[in-house]
């Protein structure tokens, strides 16, 4: 067995099972998410990557990256990483990386609602957005010039699937539908905290 190491100084420390962790590092470099849960079969099931970072995430990682120049960030549901370096001119909720995702989500969000639907269809794993649905919602002019204000020049399909379901934020179920991760509903409630008014228009 060679996929964990122990500390050979402390019988206390850390245990990191060296797959997991080299694993988990190239998808967080890579710009994903790494949620509390994961589909397999076309069911959720726990993540092993996101248990792995968890149980020694004080002990090991958030020193590890770290010395790498990187935050390692725990959320409600998922891990991800941001640079350690401090640019006072960059606010991170409008950075270039973040736009698309909140332009997506805002459009998603406000889109369900206004076709009718509960906005649980977008966070019911049996559930989710159809294609049909989401190019309904990305024909509406409003839906167009939210996109486009976020720098997004491509269907709503489309965008979904590059800004939420490439980076783990979101998944498509058995059916084909959208449905948010753990990842998705978080940046969703933070969103929606700061633009109070959007979702009931």
């Amino acid at each position: 067995m060679h996929d964990v190491d122990t500390a050979p100084d402390s019988p206390r420390g850390p245990v990191v099972n060296r797959r997991l962790s080299q694993e988990a590092f190239r998808q967080l470099t890579a710009g994903n998410v790494i949620n509390q849960h994961r589909i397999r079969d076309g069911e959720p099931e726990s993540n092993p990557l996101f248990q792995e970072l968890y149980k020694e995430r004080d002990r090991y990682y958030v020193e590890a990256y770290a010395n790498m120049g990187m935050e390692l960030v725990q959320r409600p549901g998922f891990f991800y990483v941001r640079s350690l370096i401090e640019d006072d001119n960059e606010d991170p909720a409008s950075s270039a990386a973040i736009r698309p995702l909140q332009g997506v989500l805002l459009v998603l969000g406000r889109g369900v609602l206004e076709a009718g639907y509960m906005f649980d269809l977008l966070t019911t794993h049996d559930a989710g957005a159809s294609q049909e649905l989401l190019e309904q919602i990305g024909e509406s002019p409003t839906m167009r010039q939210i996109l486009a204000a976020c720098y997004i020049d491509r269907p709503l399909p489309e965008a979904a699937k590059v800004a939420l379901v490439d980076r783990h934020i979101a998944y498509y179920n058995a059916r084909g539908h959208l449905v948010l991760a753990d990842a998705g509903k978080a940046f969703f409630n933070d969103i929606f905290r700061e633009e109070p008014g959007e979702v009931s228009k």
